[in-house]
């Protein structure tokens, strides 16, 4: 049964485990049933599993408690489990080295104290990903675990993780350049002799070289993706495989998650049939990974058990998933009634549909998986098919982008018109360019301030340096941030009518939400920090640029907060998991003051005589009263919109029209 190939189960030498992958692929559920082998297979091995992901699910995936202390699972005491708080890692990492970054920061650069203080606070929130990455290979290297297994954010944001060695080396240069004037100094008029500032930045070197040597470290680290049988989910993991490939981090493995068995069933077979050139797509794109298949279960992996379960079908189904797919009709096994029926209760959908028409921006979030990005885009289709001579600009600021893979064309960092659907543009953009603008004025009017003023002064390469590389210590995350932004740019032109957002998964997508009051402060206190010192220069430019996008940010908040132009729409699929995470979603929207009043449940298996069908259906009844009860007790709920599953994948502009006319039908 076993499958000798599958190194991340067997090698026993492995320290470091990665999962990763589209949002709902089941990263977390393939990461714990991992975890368990290992544990169960050797008692005397210490295991610990950790999630990475603001938003985390090993609690939901492993039904118990866990949190941000180090947890034994209480069916395998030798596997422990955390759900790393990375904020509170970087607290605790500036109350410990406060003293010394503020030190760097007096010797090298022309703040004073309240300055520094104020900069270095506002500089590092963002960073607190990075605590996570170190604080996952201190773990490791602690010794005190035989394999330590990561569960992932997302793709996206995964490869901004284990991109931050980068982010980390350019900090460190920002520092070591503050110092080097201090040093300089010393040593004109006698010895520098080193101290606790220079000892800060040797342990943090150590520690980004430690780190970089762990992920790179074939014969201890594995990164494996997970993927399913899908268009998006394909195109993703393809990007994933470069990325890793240029980071240096080793794979060798795929598994292949969700793959239908051949059954009896037109609706089963018709979506195994839909599965079986992507299953071919992946053996041919992924050549040089081994595939592990996992098959679609009838019911939810949660708990010990299932996950054991799980991973027994994940080693013995290979042969079986990869027969053809067989059709066979089976009389009524095809009779399906609509979802309103199967839900008990009639569910009109035209209150929803009156609601998210008046909107002028949308935006759609949940867990990974939940069908955000078809909804999306189908709402985005909709709303251009009933306002004929309007604009509507569907936009994606999740680092991994899938607009482009629904709609089945090319977008990219271009507002691109829509093949097939007059009136929609779309718009996937690259964040990152966007502060390129920033960095081009700031480096011109610095290069500009230090050739005039100081040209024939010994501080002035320090100096000059210092202040062109501080933007660097922008707040990770900011980048998204510009991207809203532009939108604003857009809105204040009147280019579009209205505007329809696919965010990211639930955890960065709430990180993305708040980000507009910091970057607003931190925009401020920059400016500030330009007009106290352009005693060197003018520096009026970058300071009224920077004022400017400040105000923008401001109006950010104000857009996100009222009701009667903006709105988010929850998609939810019925099962715990989802059902737990968009329960916590829709109480931190509360206290963001983002209106939220309806959840689109998708992918709702209608009633069927095939007991697949049958099994599922049953099941989610008990997910979508939990959703209903929410919708109940949660003041400014709108209630429930079912969306069925489909017996085929969602692509293209025709499909996408399936979808609206399913969600908005009786408008």
């Amino acid at each position: 049964m076993t499958t000798p190939e599958a190194t991340f189960l067997h090698n026993s030498c492995l320290k470091l485990l990665l999962f990763g992958g589209k949002g709902g692929v089941g990263k977390t559920t393939v990461a714990a049933a991992t975890a368990l082998y290992h544990a169960s297979r050797e008692p005397g091995k210490r295991v610990v599993l950790i999630s990475t992901d603001p938003a985390h699910s090993l609690s939901d995936s492993l039904d118990q408690p866990i949190g941000d202390k180090i947890t034994p699972i209480a069916t395998c005491p030798n596997l422990l489990a955390l759900e790393m708080d990375a904020g509170r890692l970087l607290a605790e990492f500036r109350e410990r080295h406060a003293a010394a970054l503020k030190t760097i920061a007096y010797r090298g650069t022309l703040f004073d104290h309240d300055d520094i203080a104020a900069f270095l606070d506002l500089s590092l929130p963002g960073l607190d990903e990075l605590m996570a990455i170190i604080e996952v290979a201190d773990i490791t290297r602690s010794q005190r675990y035989d394999l330590v297994i990561l569960d992932t954010a997302p793709t996206g944001h995964t490869l901004r993780l284990l991109a931050l060695p980068d982010l980390l080396q350019d900090w460190l240069r920002v520092l070591d350049l503050m110092l080097a004037k201090h040093r300089y100094m010393v040593s004109t008029f006698g010895r520098y002799r080193p101290d606790e500032t220079d000892a800060f930045l040797s342990g943090m070197s150590a520690k980004l070289a430690g780190l970089r040597t762990l992920l790179s470290a074939s014969d201890i680290t594995e990164f494996v993706p997970v993927v399913i049988p899908e268009a998006m989910s394909i195109a993703e993991t393809a990007r994933l495989a470069a990325s890793l490939k240029a980071l240096g981090v080793r794979t060798r493995h795929l598994v292949v998650n969700r793959v239908e068995r051949p059954r009896d069933c037109p609706f089963c077979s018709g979506r195994r049939q839909g599965q079986e050139s992507y299953l071919e797509e992946i053996e041919a794109r992924f050549a040089d990974w081994t595939p592990l298949w996992a098959p679609h279960l009838p019911h939810e992996v949660r708990g010990p058990e299932a996950l054991q379960e799980y991973l027994e079908a994940l080693e013995g189904s290979a042969g079986e998933l990869r027969r053809g797919a067989a059709h066979r009709d089976v009389p009524g096994a095809s009779r399906m009634v609509p979802v309103e029926a199967s839900l008990g209760r009639d569910v009109s959908p035209r209150p929803f549909t009156r609601d998210v028409t008046q909107k002028q921006l949308l935006l759609f979030g949940g867990k990974g998986g939940t069908g955000k990005t078809t909804v999306a885009a189908a709402t985005a289709l909709y709303l251009s098919q009933q306002h004929a001579g309007e604009r509507t600009l569907l936009f994606s600021t999740d680092p991994a982008h899938s607009l482009a893979d629904s709609l089945d064309q090319p977008i990219g960092d271009q507002i691109t018109p829509i093949t097939g659907a007059p009136g929609l543009f779309a718009l996937e953009m690259d964040a990152s360019t966007l502060l390129e603008e920033l960095n081009r004025e700031y480096r011109l009017e610095i290069q500009e301030v230090f050739d005039s003023f100081l040209s024939s002064s010994f501080d002035a390469p320090f100096d000059r340096q210092v202040m062109q590389e501080l933007v660097s210590l922008v707040p990770t995350g900011i980048d998204e941030l510009m991207a809203l932004i532009k939108i604003m740019d857009l809105m204040d032109r009147g280019a579009f009518d209205r505007y329809v957002l696919d965010l990211a998964p639930t955890g960065h997508a709430l990180r993305f939400l708040e980000m507009p009051g910091l970057a607003r402060t931190w925009f401020i206190t920059f400016s500030r920090l330009l007009l106290k010192y352009q005693g060197l220069g003018s520096l009026m430019r970058t300071a009224e640029w920077i004022r400017g996008k400040s105000k923008q940010l401001r109006r950010v908040e104000q857009l996100l907060g009222d009701e009667a132009r903006c709105q988010l729409v929850a998609v939810a699929i019925p099962e715990a998991m989802a059902v737990l995470e968009t329960e916590r979603l829709v109480q931190r929207l509360q206290t963001l003051s983002v209106s939220c009043r309806w959840i689109v449940v998708n992918m709702v298996m209608p009633p069927s005589l095939c007991p697949f069908c049958a099994a599922v259906h049953e099941q989610q009844r008990g997910r979508i009263t939990r959703l209903s009860d929410l919708a109940s007790r949660r003041a400014g709920l709108g209630g429930l919109v079912p969306l069925s599953l489909f017996p085929h994948e969602i692509r293209t502009v025709d499909g996408l029209t399936d979808v609206a006319q399913a969600l908005y039908r009786g408008s």
